[in-house]
Protein backbone atom coordinates (compact mmCIF):
# COMPACT_ATOMS: atom_id res chain seq x y z
CA UNK A 1 0.00 0.00 0.00
CA UNK A 2 2.75 2.05 0.98
CA UNK A 3 4.70 1.77 -2.58
CA UNK A 4 1.79 2.30 -4.57
CA UNK A 5 0.97 5.48 -2.34
CA UNK A 6 4.70 6.40 -3.44
CA UNK A 7 4.02 5.42 -7.20
CA UNK A 8 1.02 7.77 -7.02
CA UNK A 9 2.46 10.92 -5.97
CA UNK A 10 5.38 10.29 -8.26
CA UNK A 11 3.13 10.24 -10.94
CA UNK A 12 1.59 12.87 -10.40
CA UNK A 13 4.36 15.16 -9.88
CA UNK A 14 5.40 13.76 -13.20
CA UNK A 15 2.57 15.18 -14.73
CA UNK A 16 2.65 17.91 -13.15
CA UNK A 17 6.37 18.56 -14.45
CA UNK A 18 4.66 17.85 -18.13
CA UNK A 19 1.99 19.84 -17.57
CA UNK A 20 4.39 22.91 -17.35
CA UNK A 21 6.53 22.10 -20.20
CA UNK A 22 5.32 24.34 -22.99
CA UNK A 23 8.26 24.82 -25.48
CA UNK A 24 6.36 27.12 -27.34
CA UNK A 25 5.32 28.96 -25.05
CA UNK A 26 8.71 29.60 -23.31
CA UNK A 27 9.79 30.39 -26.97
CA UNK A 28 7.50 33.11 -27.11
CA UNK A 29 7.83 34.63 -23.44
CA UNK A 30 11.64 34.61 -24.40
CA UNK A 31 10.74 36.58 -27.32
CA UNK A 32 8.95 39.04 -25.77
CA UNK A 33 11.38 39.48 -22.81
CA UNK A 34 14.08 39.75 -25.12
CA UNK A 35 15.59 43.74 -24.92
CA UNK A 36 13.19 44.80 -22.19
CA UNK A 37 16.26 45.64 -20.06
CA UNK A 38 17.19 48.51 -23.25
CA UNK A 39 13.31 49.88 -23.78
CA UNK A 40 13.70 53.74 -22.92
CA UNK A 41 10.34 54.94 -24.84
CA UNK A 42 6.58 54.44 -23.88
CA UNK A 43 5.57 53.21 -27.07
CA UNK A 44 8.89 51.08 -26.79
CA UNK A 45 7.12 49.59 -23.57
CA UNK A 46 3.51 49.56 -25.38
CA UNK A 47 5.09 47.04 -27.88
CA UNK A 48 6.01 44.66 -25.19
CA UNK A 49 2.66 44.95 -23.31
CA UNK A 50 0.90 44.07 -26.45
CA UNK A 51 3.15 40.86 -27.30
CA UNK A 52 2.93 39.75 -23.65
CA UNK A 53 -1.25 40.49 -23.39
CA UNK A 54 -1.71 37.77 -26.86
CA UNK A 55 0.40 35.07 -25.36
CA UNK A 56 -1.83 35.48 -22.02
CA UNK A 57 -4.78 35.29 -24.46
CA UNK A 58 -3.65 31.78 -25.33
CA UNK A 59 -1.83 30.87 -22.20
CA UNK A 60 -4.47 31.40 -19.67
CA UNK A 61 -3.43 29.26 -17.04
CA UNK A 62 0.20 30.89 -16.68
CA UNK A 63 0.90 33.95 -14.42
CA UNK A 64 3.34 35.32 -16.26
CA UNK A 65 1.97 36.99 -19.02
CA UNK A 66 -0.53 39.27 -16.99
CA UNK A 67 2.53 39.36 -14.64
CA UNK A 68 4.51 41.36 -17.42
CA UNK A 69 1.76 42.92 -19.02
CA UNK A 70 1.01 44.93 -15.67
CA UNK A 71 4.90 45.71 -15.47
CA UNK A 72 4.66 47.32 -19.14
CA UNK A 73 1.67 49.43 -17.92
CA UNK A 74 3.80 50.86 -14.91
CA UNK A 75 7.15 51.49 -17.16
CA UNK A 76 4.68 53.77 -19.68
CA UNK A 77 2.87 55.10 -16.84
CA UNK A 78 6.35 56.04 -15.30
CA UNK A 79 7.48 57.52 -19.16
CA UNK A 80 4.25 59.19 -20.43
CA UNK A 81 3.61 63.08 -19.73
CA UNK A 82 -0.06 62.89 -20.55
CA UNK A 83 -2.21 62.73 -17.29
CA UNK A 84 -5.16 61.65 -19.42
CA UNK A 85 -3.67 58.22 -19.61
CA UNK A 86 -2.90 57.77 -16.48
CA UNK A 87 -6.39 56.11 -15.57
CA UNK A 88 -6.49 53.58 -18.01
CA UNK A 89 -3.00 52.61 -17.25
CA UNK A 90 -3.38 52.06 -14.07
CA UNK A 91 -6.84 49.83 -14.12
CA UNK A 92 -4.76 47.58 -16.97
CA UNK A 93 -2.25 47.39 -14.62
CA UNK A 94 -4.54 46.58 -11.71
CA UNK A 95 -6.56 43.62 -13.77
CA UNK A 96 -3.46 41.80 -15.03
CA UNK A 97 -2.27 42.21 -11.39
CA UNK A 98 -4.87 40.73 -10.18
CA UNK A 99 -4.88 37.97 -12.83
CA UNK A 100 -1.32 36.71 -12.15
CA UNK A 101 -2.11 36.84 -8.21
CA UNK A 102 -5.39 34.58 -8.70
CA UNK A 103 -2.99 31.73 -10.77
CA UNK A 104 0.17 32.26 -8.09
CA UNK A 105 -0.92 33.98 -5.21
CA UNK A 106 1.61 35.27 -2.26
CA UNK A 107 4.00 35.29 -4.93
CA UNK A 108 7.09 38.35 -3.79
CA UNK A 109 6.89 39.65 -7.58
CA UNK A 110 3.26 40.21 -7.62
CA UNK A 111 3.47 42.29 -4.57
CA UNK A 112 6.35 44.17 -6.19
CA UNK A 113 3.57 45.29 -9.11
CA UNK A 114 0.97 45.86 -6.28
CA UNK A 115 3.32 48.23 -4.11
CA UNK A 116 4.00 49.53 -7.89
CA UNK A 117 0.33 50.23 -8.79
CA UNK A 118 -0.73 51.78 -5.23
CA UNK A 119 2.32 54.39 -6.81
CA UNK A 120 0.39 54.89 -9.51
CA UNK A 121 -2.82 55.74 -7.95
CA UNK A 122 -1.17 58.39 -6.00
CA UNK A 123 0.82 59.86 -8.94
CA UNK A 124 -2.64 60.64 -10.55
CA UNK A 125 -3.79 62.66 -7.39
CA UNK A 126 -1.32 62.91 -4.73
CA UNK A 127 -3.80 65.01 -2.04
CA UNK A 128 -7.02 62.73 -3.02
CA UNK A 129 -5.04 58.96 -3.27
CA UNK A 130 -1.90 59.59 -1.00
CA UNK A 131 -3.57 58.67 2.39
CA UNK A 132 -5.20 55.66 0.99
CA UNK A 133 -2.76 54.45 -1.44
CA UNK A 134 0.52 55.23 0.67
CA UNK A 135 0.39 53.34 3.35
CA UNK A 136 -1.06 50.18 0.16
CA UNK A 137 1.97 50.96 -1.39
CA UNK A 138 4.55 50.71 1.87
CA UNK A 139 2.46 47.32 3.36
CA UNK A 140 2.53 45.60 -0.18
CA UNK A 141 6.18 46.07 -0.19
CA UNK A 142 6.76 44.99 3.59
CA UNK A 143 4.69 41.67 2.40
CA UNK A 144 6.98 41.31 -1.03
CA UNK A 145 10.14 41.32 1.58
CA UNK A 146 8.82 38.70 3.90
CA UNK A 147 7.83 36.60 0.73
CA UNK A 148 11.48 36.34 -0.34
CA UNK A 149 13.97 38.73 1.58
CA UNK A 150 16.15 37.92 -1.62
CA UNK A 151 13.95 39.72 -4.03
CA UNK A 152 16.52 42.47 -5.28
CA UNK A 153 13.27 44.40 -7.07
CA UNK A 154 11.82 44.85 -3.12
CA UNK A 155 14.75 47.11 -1.75
CA UNK A 156 15.50 48.85 -5.43
CA UNK A 157 11.32 49.99 -5.63
CA UNK A 158 11.30 50.86 -1.71
CA UNK A 159 14.76 52.44 -2.16
CA UNK A 160 13.53 54.44 -5.33
CA UNK A 161 10.13 55.78 -3.43
CA UNK A 162 12.01 57.29 -0.45
CA UNK A 163 14.63 58.69 -2.99
CA UNK A 164 12.37 60.71 -4.70
CA UNK A 165 9.87 61.36 -2.27
CA UNK A 166 9.94 64.54 -0.63
CA UNK A 167 11.02 64.78 3.32
CA UNK A 168 7.54 66.23 4.34
CA UNK A 169 6.00 62.93 2.45
CA UNK A 170 8.13 60.52 4.62
CA UNK A 171 11.10 60.50 1.79
CA UNK A 172 14.78 59.89 2.96
CA UNK A 173 17.56 59.83 0.32
CA UNK A 174 19.65 58.76 2.55
CA UNK A 175 17.98 55.16 3.48
CA UNK A 176 16.74 55.53 -0.04
CA UNK A 177 20.33 55.28 -1.28
CA UNK A 178 21.46 52.44 1.20
CA UNK A 179 18.55 50.41 0.44
CA UNK A 180 19.23 50.60 -3.53
CA UNK A 181 23.04 50.05 -2.51
CA UNK A 182 21.35 46.66 -0.86
CA UNK A 183 19.17 46.04 -3.81
CA UNK A 184 22.59 46.06 -5.89
CA UNK A 185 23.98 43.43 -3.39
CA UNK A 186 20.95 41.20 -4.04
CA UNK A 187 20.48 41.56 -7.94
CA UNK A 188 23.98 40.40 -7.79
CA UNK A 189 23.15 36.97 -6.01
CA UNK A 190 19.81 36.51 -7.45
CA UNK A 191 19.24 34.07 -9.74
CA UNK A 192 15.76 33.98 -11.43
CA UNK A 193 13.61 30.60 -11.34
CA UNK A 194 13.45 30.11 -14.94
CA UNK A 195 15.04 31.98 -18.16
CA UNK A 196 11.08 33.65 -18.13
CA UNK A 197 10.69 34.74 -14.48
CA UNK A 198 11.67 37.72 -13.26
CA UNK A 199 14.90 39.56 -13.46
CA UNK A 200 14.63 42.63 -14.40
CA UNK A 201 15.55 46.00 -12.38
CA UNK A 202 19.13 46.25 -12.12
CA UNK A 203 19.83 48.95 -14.89
CA UNK A 204 17.37 51.07 -12.92
CA UNK A 205 18.60 50.67 -9.97
CA UNK A 206 22.16 51.14 -11.59
CA UNK A 207 20.81 54.17 -13.14
CA UNK A 208 19.20 55.94 -9.79
CA UNK A 209 22.03 54.63 -7.38
CA UNK A 210 24.39 56.82 -9.62
CA UNK A 211 22.50 59.49 -9.08
CA UNK A 212 22.14 59.05 -5.40
CA UNK A 213 26.53 58.21 -5.18
CA UNK A 214 26.58 62.14 -6.69
CA UNK A 215 24.30 63.88 -3.99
Amino acid sequence: MKNTVVILLLLASAAGIQAQSNPKYVAAMEKALAGMDTLSTGDQWLAKSNMFERIAQKETGEWLPPYYVALCQAMIFNMDQDPSKYEALCEKAERNIAVADSLNPDNSEIYVLKSMAAGMRIRINPMVNGQKYGPEAAMTLEKAMALDPENPRVYMNKGMSLFFTPAQWGGDPVKGKELMELADEKFAAFKPASSIHPSWGKSANDYILEMARKQ
